[in-house]
């Protein structure tokens, strides 16, 4: 696998990884939100607030936090970036 391949394969990974880690922590704030009933709860994943969940009536009206789902976002891409970085070496030597 030669180099560019390998940067976007890794870099579409974290994005998935990402992505996939961000629904299951909204999934699990608006379970959280309807069993406690709660007006207003923030959903957070790393200690980061992603998105904010309010309560409309009796629904859940959710607002995404864009700059921090981006970092969340970024973050990932980078660390998944050197664990492929790492196998690579460990494999070659």
């Amino acid at each position: 696998m030669n180099k560019k391949t390998w940067v976007f394969t890794a870099l579409g990974i974290g994005f998935a990884i990402a992505i996939m880690s961000m629904a299951i922590a909204i999934y699990f704030g608006y379970t959280y939100a309807y069993r406690t009933e709660t007006d207003m709860f923030t959903v957070k994943l790393f200690g980061l607030p992603i998105y904010e969940l309010t309560r409309s009536g009796k629904k859940y009206v959710g607002e995404s936090i864009g700059i921090n789902m981006g970092g969340i976002c970024g973050i990932c891409m980078v660390v998944s970036i050197i664990v492929v970085k790492i196998i690579h070496i460990v494999r070659h030597r």
